[in-house]
């Protein structure tokens, strides 16, 4: 716990950038998202590269079932990114009230 002599000082600055940036407040008040779902959203990107080479090297190679996997992957890859955001929204809401 700090003295109430920091606390009031870091108040006061947390007031003035507020009042001189609110948008940058906004976002450091939102804080760094966990480290899971960090690693979620990695993940997330990782499958999306590999998908959209998988269609394209099925397409352009020629090879049939490359491209089938990658069609059969996409549908999932969006499905799993709206769960991501609906839960992030879900969160951010939880935070505001």
């Amino acid at each position: 716990m700090l003295p109430h002599r920091d606390r009031s000082a870091l108040r006061k600055i947390e007031e003035e950038l507020a009042a001189s940036d609110p948008v940058f407040a906004a976002t450091l008040s939102q804080g760094v998202p966990p480290v899971q779902t960090r690693r979620w959203q990695k993940i997330l990107v990782l499958a999306e590269v590999t998908v959209l080479l998988m269609l394209v090297f099925g397409l352009m190679g020629g090879e049939t079932g490359w491209f089938l996997w990658g069609l059969l992957a996409a549908p999932l890859l969006v499905w799993a990114h709206r769960t991501m955001l609906q839960r992030r929204r879900e969160r951010a809401a939880d935070d505001q009230t």
